[in-house]
């Protein structure tokens, strides 16, 4: 059985990264035997030229990063969304498959 960790409530405000946080509530909820789901907050996309794909890639904030692409390629590419969105790590291996050309 793995080693309980006490977490201390109410932490100092801007102690704790959203990350640590994530974490200390996800043991909570597994300590009192509630099963938790991976988020499914990650997004598959092409990034397209006309119809031509010039890469294919993943982001949780699609406007955010269509716009990063337009400031390095120009404003004629376009973010075009792949399927639902999905885990990180689903997303992941979609985007080592996409590399591999295995899809």
């Amino acid at each position: 059985m793995p080693k309980q960790r006490i977490v201390k409530y109410p932490p100092k405000r801007g102690q704790l990264s959203k990350s640590k946080v994530e974490r200390a509530v996800k043991e909570v909820l597994e300590a009192r035997g509630v099963r938790t789901e991976p988020k499914r907050d990650t997004y598959k996309y092409h990034l397209k030229r006309g119809n031509e794909i010039i890469r294919s890639g993943i982001t949780n904030n699609l406007d955010r990063r269509e716009k990063e692409h337009q400031r390095k390629l120009g404003d004629d590419v376009h973010i075009q969304q792949v399927g639902n969105r999905t885990t990180r790590e689903g997303a992941r291996e979609w985007e080592k498959k996409q590399r591999r050309g295995t899809l």
